[in-house]
């Protein structure tokens, strides 16, 4: 079956995953990570991509990003994650393939679909049980989305920023919402099904007026994601 068609647009953000091969582990020590985070920042800035959030899970990754044109989300992934296949190879003295496939990624559209993935990037490892609450992970955004932690990386989406009327009221806002965020509600994994189908259609998380705007845009016809 051939690959579906990259659906990155200039200007929109895109939610990325990138996960290990047969869920194998892609980080083992905190110098994993560090390296890992290294170097997402040094080729996100060489391809001028806007970073809003990130996670780092112990085999697999999420990203919220806004490309500035097309095919930069490819050229970023391709060196951030072969770049990434050296180092882990080298150190941990093996060959061949670290992760599952090629990243999957879905355009998402504006306003609670940007903050719905926002979430679901950072509850990823309550999600998963490791912590009870997404400050007490280390590798991700959560503390400067929510905290204001300083980060050299991070820009918030303009969807954050109607969250209130200073960052310091988007981010308290935001922090509200994680609150009210339960993990383990038919709610919840109603919308972690959403957004996955969407990513493994090369499709949208958003309306429908936004799919066929974001068709038109790219020139072909983004398939609709299945689950609604």
């Amino acid at each position: 079956m051939p690959n579906r068609r990259r659906n990155d647009v200039p200007g929109v953000a895109l939610h990325i995953t990138q996960r290990g091969n047969n869920r194998q582990l892609m980080f083992r020590e905190n110098e994993d990570y560090q390296r890992f985070a290294g170097m997402l920042i040094r080729y996100a800035e060489q391809y001028n991509m806007v970073v809003h959030a990130w996670m780092l899970m112990p085999n697999h990754i999420h990203l919220l990003v806004t490309p500035s044109e097309r095919k930069m989300t490819g050229r970023m992934m391709m060196c951030t994650t072969g770049s990434y296949t050296q180092y882990y190879n080298s150190k941990y003295r093996r060959t061949g393939t670290l992760y599952e496939k090629r990243y999957f990624s879905a355009l998402v559209d504006y306003d609670e679909y940007v903050i719905n993935v926002y979430k679901y990037i950072e509850m990823n490892p309550v999600k998963a049980g490791l912590v009870t609450h997404p400050r007490h992970w280390h590798w991700s955004s959560y503390r400067h989305n929510a905290e204001g932690i300083f980060s050299s990386m991070l820009v918030p989406h303009l969807s954050f920023l109607k969250l209130g009327i200073t960052l310091s009221d988007c981010r308290k806002a935001y922090r509200q919402l994680i609150a009210a965020t339960n993990v383990d509600s038919d709610d919840y994994d109603k919308l972690r099904e959403q957004i996955r189908d969407a990513q493994t259609h090369q499709s949208v998380f958003g309306g429908e007026e936004f799919r066929a705007a974001m068709s038109k845009q790219l020139g072909f016809e983004i398939e609709r994601a299945e689950v609604e």
